[in-house]
């Protein structure tokens, strides 16, 4: 049955993802579907890793987003992971942070990081669907928040807009 779930879950990340990277940027993208996502990942137990991997092959698998992968060393689930690393060449439309403390249950949020978008418009719509697969891997451990949940993502949005980490 979760394998059914899983399976519905990725279709509708292939019908609703290439949505959350149109009308964020005037210029067009060589990427399938117009979206880049940056998977932060802090967590360092197997149990953990194969969550992140089997997520990364999903979004990989699809072809809906260029994905690129960052593996940092967090001393703290609440301290900028990007610092300290080069900002990419081009920005990306959506960061998404699993922070460390998913490992020990300190933190059971996993940050979906983008600009502000109304809950009618097709890019909210994509990023529920994404939000769906991280719920369904994350099984309870974790949920997806975005911007419009809680301030966290929100600050790191505000951040990540400064700094050229985000478009």
């Amino acid at each position: 049955m979760k394998e059914k779930m899983l399976v519905i879950m990725a279709g509708i990340l292939v019908a609703l993802l290439p949505l959350v990277g149109m009308g964020q940027t005037t210029g067009t993208s060589d990427t399938v579907g117009g979206a880049r996502l940056l998977l932060v990942d802090e967590t360092k137990t197997f149990a953990s890793t194969m969550r992140v991997g089997a997520l990364a092959g999903i979004l990989r698998k699809t072809g809906m987003v260029d994905l690129s992968v960052e593996l940092v060393a967090a001393e703290s689930s609440y301290g900028d992971p990007l610092a300290g690393l080069a900002t990419a060449e081009e920005p990306y439309d959506i960061i998404l942070i699993i922070p460390k403390g998913i490992d020990d249950g300190s933190v059971a949020q996993i940050w979906l990081v983008t600009r502000f978008f109304e809950k009618a418009s097709p890019e909210y719509t994509g990023l529920l669907a994404l939000s769906g697969i991280i719920d369904q891997i994350f099984q309870g451990l974790a949920t997806a928040i975005d911007v419009s949940e809680d301030l966290w993502p929100a600050g790191y949005a505000a951040l990540y807009l400064q700094q050229g980490w985000l478009r």
